[in-house]
């Protein structure tokens, strides 16, 4: 059987913050030191940079205990959007903490991560929200499975099947990275966001919300 698996290290990450309130956003902005390094031109580079609790030199047991990857440095990043690469895992940890941070200000906060690793071994979707935290991780062969099943995957289907040499065409290798999209956004709109949004049991429907982040009605978070 023809799989995708090879010796892949890194992996991308992207964060986006799609619910934040003001107060929140002042937070993340001290962070990021962002008034700061904006004046200076700069930017920050590794992700232990935002933790203040995190030493001057951190080895990889501190990297793998607080961040999740051994290594893990900014590729971008704004008060909406962050994006990372990092060693073999996406930095769970990392973001955990810079949300549980954000969540002092902002309980009813909504943010998802989309990952992958270049393999592409593995990709996946993960969310935070007034319901808590869920990840929905999926191996690259088992996606493959389910785009065989599916029909908004019509447009790599014809390029599945393994060929005698075990091998299967180009236009598979072309589209792979744009059914992996399809599918986190699949994950993140038909399961994850609504394990971890407000959810209006009275009118069986996600919660609204106001234009500074808290819900209309006084519905209490789970996290």
């Amino acid at each position: 059987m023809c799989t995708i698996k090879t010796m892949a290290n890194h992996v991308d990450s992207q964060l986006h913050f799609i619910r934040i309130n003001n107060k929140a956003k002042e937070r993340l902005a001290m962070i990021l030191r962002w008034n700061e390094m904006k004046q200076d031109n700069q930017r920050l580079e590794n992700f232990h940079d935002i933790m203040e609790h995190a030493p001057d030199d951190p080895d990889y047991n501190w990297y793998h205990d607080h961040i999740g990857p051994k290594w893990c440095y900014f590729e971008e990043y704004d008060l909406d959007f962050m994006h990372c690469t990092s060693a073999w895992g996406w930095p769970e940890q990392g973001y955990t903490w810079l949300i549980d941070e954000l969540r002092e200000h902002d309980p009813y906060l909504l943010a998802k991560c989309t990952y992958e690793d270049e393999g592409p071994n593995f990709y996946g979707v993960a969310g935070w929200g007034p319901q808590g935290f869920e990840d929905y991780y999926m191996d690259t062969d088992e996606g493959v499975e389910y785009w065989k099943k599916d029909k908004r995957f019509e447009f790599i289907q014809p390029y599945l099947k393994i060929n005698e040499e075990d091998e299967r065409p180009d236009e598979f290798y072309e589209l792979l990275w744009q059914a992996i999209g399809e599918h986190q956004h699949i994950l993140w709109e038909g399961d994850c966001r609504g394990d971890v949004e407000l959810y209006d049991e009275t009118e069986m429907q996600e919660a609204e919300f106001n234009k500074d982040g808290t819900p209309k009605k006084n519905i209490m978070t789970s996290w």
